[in-house]
């Protein structure tokens, strides 16, 4: 089981090395982890890939470093 700590980090490091491609980075680990039928793992991947997005996203990710 991963905490929110855990995967705040993860979506850090997936953004500084993917930067925009990031969130489909997430995207598709999740969607691995769903055919693979891992539900708890799909579920923490689709919360990683909404933090990457937030941290990406131009207009989000000036809101989430300011907080």
């Amino acid at each position: 089981m991963t905490t929110e700590t855990d995967r705040w980090q993860t979506a850090w490091i997936i953004a500084e090395q993917y930067g925009a491609e990031g969130p489909e980075f997430a995207a598709r680990m999740a969607h691995s982890f769903e055919i693979g039928q891992k539900t708890e793992a799909h579920q923490t991947w689709l919360s990683i890939m909404a933090k990457v997005e937030a941290l990406t996203s131009p207009e989000r990710s000036e809101q989430v470093l300011t907080q």
